[in-house]
């Protein structure tokens, strides 16, 4: 609905929560309840921007991308799982906008770790 106020007071708020009438609830932009679809479909998102920014990496950096998704490939768990996120976004961070997308894609896929 157009021109709702929301007032959120102390912590753990959702926000506007909505439901599409297809089984996700959104709240405050982000759905709930993320499970195993919605990181695959993060993950998904995540190794497809990492290969449209391999064309702005020199040999290097691009060795690191690729050492990170075999990574990301064996599964790592917890830790280890977010250590590799935190690589790539620090290599993607340092291309500016070019690397916006991994970024946000790195922190979508955080979000439902």
């Amino acid at each position: 609905m157009n021109g709702d106020h929301i007032q959120q007071y102390g912590s753990g708020n959702f926000g506007k929560v909505v439901h599409s009438g297809s089984g996700d609830i959104v709240a405050g932009g982000k759905y709930t309840g993320g499970g195993p679809d919605a990181r695959a479909a993060a993950l998904d998102t995540l190794l497809t921007e990492l290969q449209a920014l391999r064309q702005h990496l020199d040999a290097g950096r691009r060795a690191e991308v690729d050492a990170a998704v075999r990574e990301i490939g064996a599964h790592p768990s917890g830790e280890g799982f977010r250590r590799v996120l935190e690589r790539i976004a620090g290599i993607a961070a340092v291309l500016g906008a070019v690397g916006t997308p991994v970024v946000t894609a790195v922190m979508a896929l955080m979000g439902t770790s």
